[in-house]
């Protein structure tokens, strides 16, 4: 196993950003970004695919409401923020440091199964450091 010694070091310890209610928005001055594989809300353990393969989370460090925080981002939120990247036109390779990260809580599905919550759907601004300026209209 590798261990990124900067970002182990470095790294925020922020708030982590959450979503209360359908509707949300969190926005993030972005200092930097990790990889890292999700775990169980229960026990901690790490999560996998039917497959058996990681399932994998991007963690956005930066600065919300004048505070350190983080937002994690996975499930359909990755679609949401490729498909912002995407539209500001981010090429791979391209550092995300100073860019603003704007993303909202846009609907709930249906649940699949009784007893189970509906898929959250999630849309995403990036705005690229030259252009990242605070503002509240969103998407």
């Amino acid at each position: 196993m590798t261990i990124d010694l900067t970002t182990e070091l470095l790294g925020s310890t922020g708030n982590s950003l959450k979503f209360e209610a359908e509707g949300d928005v969190v926005k993030i001055r972005i200092t930097g970004v990790s990889k890292q594989q999700e775990t169980s809300y229960d026990d901690n353990s790490p999560v996998f695919w039917p497959s058996g393969d990681p399932k994998y989370q991007w963690i956005f460090t930066g600065i919300s409401d004048g505070e350190e925080s983080r937002l994690f981002v996975k499930g359909y939120m990755i679609d949401a923020l490729k498909e912002a990247l995407r539209k500001a036109g981010v090429v791979p390779g391209q550092p995300l440091d100073g860019g603003l990260l704007s993303m909202k809580w846009a609907s709930t599905e249906e649940p699949r199964k009784p007893g189970m919550k509906g898929a959250r759907k999630y849309v995403a601004k990036y705005e690229p450091p030259a252009n990242a300026v605070v503002d509240e209209d969103l998407i």
